[in-house]
């Protein structure tokens, strides 16, 4: 027995004992306010209920929808050309890419994980895709913060395109310094994975169009599922709700940690410190609410908190990747980068887009706030129209990336 082995019952000996009495003093703190501690997971409940459950679930049932019927494997090939040259992953890793900028977190690991259970790329192939298509809701960015928080949707369009451009530009700097996930196969990889990149590796030849070859790997895919529609929509219901119901626990328990932290473990810290943290939802709505530091400074803020996302949000994209617990480190990585180069992007993009976000400085305070009020807001009447915009999101997306793809193409 080695080193390594021996000490592994040690190790988890001490994360049993560290958990157990996090716990408990979880449990100590809420029973000695329970009353606070019952509306903080209220607040968590409404959010999940309002903005969570409606921004997500049509958009999960058709990514399922979708992926069987071979969409996924088709827009992969289209932007083979930006995934491989830009990012160094798979190029069947599009499809997740476009959905985590769609529907936000985590359906873009929910993707990514649906991929790596078929076969289609590896564990840590799996893990890179999650953490590059992690991205919040743009409904979240422009509708809830942007509309509904600072009262100004100009302001909401001006963070989405700093929170797309900071991912990107976090995703293509940690991307420098990782090889490309090809070539030899890889402890965890199964038979299936290794023949599938082999499939990938041939299909790169341009021995025939790029549409024509993105139509076959469809055709392809649809073959490989087989399921009936009647089928295929019962499975992708019950697998969105389940997330969706997984996705509302990690709410609700945040909700409350940011309490608990906030209050008793944190106290002379900004609010948005300990809720920012942990939940960014609860995090943007406290640096509105926040004191001390000009307009400019609490966008930047802001944008930091979407990029880092939230433990809450880390855990949610994770969990869905069994096996994943060795990639937590590059994908908190990749959330710190992405925070950092949103708050410098919002900062070096005040002046020049000044005109468009100077209407929402009142939106932030300046003097203390006495008595929060309660922000409840919903996306189920605009159901319809939500799902609309996510679709029209994805042709765009789906068109700009093409055309990124047979820009590098042609220079190649």
């Amino acid at each position: 027995m080695n080193k390594a082995d021996a000490a592994a019952p040690a190790s988890r000996m001490r994360n049993t004992v560290l958990l157990g009495a996090a716990a408990f003093l979880l449990i100590l703190a809420v029973v000695s306010d329970p009353e606070s501690a019952f509306q903080a997971s209220m607040q968590g409940l409404k959010l999940w209920w309002n903005i969570v459950f409606p921004a997500l679930l049509p958009f999960l049932v058709l990514v399922e929808i979708l992926t069987a019927y071979g969409w996924a494997h088709g827009i992969g090939v289209l932007m083979e050309p930006v995934m491989k040259k830009v990012f160094k992953l798979p190029a069947s890793g599009g499809w997740a890419l476009i959905t985590g900028m769609t529907a936000g977190y985590p359906a873009g690991a929910h993707t990514a994980a649906r991929m790596h259970a078929q076969g289609e790329i590896g564990l840590r192939e799996a893990g890179h895709l999650a953490s590059l298509s992690h991205f919040c809701n743009p409904v979240t960015i422009v509708i809830v913060i942007g509309t509904g928080l600072l009262h100004q949707p100009s302001a909401g369009y001006v963070l989405l395109i700093v929170h797309w451009l900071a991912g990107g530009l976090a995703a293509w700097t940690l991307g420098l310094f990782r090889r490309e996930d090809a070539g030899p196969a890889r402890p965890g990889d199964d038979q299936r994975s290794r023949l599938m990149r082999a499939a990938a590796k041939d299909s790169a030849q341009p021995a025939r169009p790029l549409l024509k070859r993105a139509a076959a790997a469809a055709v392809a895919a649809r073959e490989r599922d087989g399921r009936s529609f009647g089928r295929l929509l019962g499975d992708s219901v019950t697998a969105s709700v389940q997330t969706l119901m997984m996705i509302g626990g990690y709410i609700l328990i945040f909700a409350v940690l940011a309490h608990v932290l906030g209050r008793y473990l944190l106290p002379y810290l900004p609010d948005y410190a300990a809720s920012g943290l942990l939940e960014m939802h609860l995090g943007a709505n406290d640096i509105r609410l926040s004191t001390g530091a000009s307009g400019t400074l609490q966008l930047a803020l802001l944008s930091a908190i979407l990029g880092w996302s939230g433990i809450s949000a880390h855990l949610q994209s994770l969990s869905l990747l069994k096996g994943s617990g060795g990639l937590w480190k590059r994908f908190v990585l990749q959330r710190l980068v992405h925070s950092l180069y949103a708050f410098m992007l919002m900062l070096a993009f005040a002046i020049p887009v000044g005109k468009f976000i100077s209407p929402i400085w009142p939106a932030f305070r300046t003097e203390p706030y006495d008595a929060g009020p309660e922000f409840v807001f919903s996306l189920w009447k605009d159901w319809p129209g939500l799902l609309q915009a996510q679709a029209a999101m994805v042709v765009t997306l789906v068109i700009l990336f093409g055309m990124i793809s047979r820009f590098i193409s042609r220079r190649r």
